[in-house]
């Protein structure tokens, strides 16, 4: 069944603007057409197309049921703002892998200081729709290195995938019992030595991915899976 984000309006759910266009124009819905409503909150909402307007399709609710594909924990990725081949490769792993929030951040080694939102927008939008998420993750604006050291000294555990790292490996003991984790990713130019060393005096636990030096997209997928798989979200 086909998923779609909306509003809710006095009992019934509106689908407008790029949503409405995607229903009405590209799949050529129709009234009575069931689908699946998010406006952001925990819960599916099973509905039938009710009204197709000009500008907005109006739908009614006919049930509703909580997200299953919500995640448990809150796992939040710090990125290092990476070139935009990567970047668009990112950010729906990282929303499929179950994170809430992602920031990027500038470093030392970062070329691209900025991101078209909009866009972001909308990939955060398809992303949530392939993996049936009801709540869309929250993508802040690009912070300052510093900045991101402050941030990830209020969560329970700091995972930090590591190039200068030689003998840690990751240990589940990392995430295990843990309900606010942040994960640390570089770019495609890695952390300085500095960089590396301040993120561990910050409570990073430092580890390696292994004797190949990953893409940092490839490092995003593997350290979020680890992440999601031992802290049980």
């Amino acid at each position: 069944m086909r998923r779609f984000f909306g509003r809710a309006e006095n009992g019934k759910i509106i689908i407008e603007d790029s949503e409405y266009f995607h229903l009405s124009k590209v799949l050529r819905m129709k009234e009575g057409e069931e689908v699946i409503a998010s406006i952001n909150d925990e819960n599916d909402y099973y509905c039938k197309v009710a009204k197709l307007g000009k500008s907005c399709c109006e739908l009614n609710i006919e049930r509703v049921e909580k997200c299953p594909a919500l995640p448990k924990n809150n796992i939040v990725l710090f990125q290092m703002m990476p070139k935009k081949e990567y970047f668009d490769s990112i950010l729906p792993k990282a929303i499929e892998l179950g994170v809430n929030e992602i920031y990027f951040f500038k470093s030392s080694r970062v070329m691209i200081k900025d991101f078209k939102r909009e866009r972001v927008n909308q990939q955060v939008l398809s992303a949530c729709k392939q993996c049936e998420r009801s709540i869309l993750p929250v993508v802040h604006d690009i912070i300052d290195f510093e900045k991101m050291l402050e941030k990830i000294k209020n969560f329970e555990s700091v995972i930090f995938p590591n190039e200068h790292e030689k003998e840690q490996n990751f240990e589940a003991k990392f995430v295990e019992g843990k309900r606010n984790i942040a994960v640390v990713i570089g770019n495609e130019g890695g952390f300085s030595e500095e960089e590396a060393k301040n993120i561990i005096k910050h409570g990073g636990k430092s580890f390696t991915l292994g004797r190949r030096i990953l893409r940092c997209d490839t490092a995003v997928v593997a350290s979020l899976t680890l992440a999601g798989i031992f802290s049980n979200n």
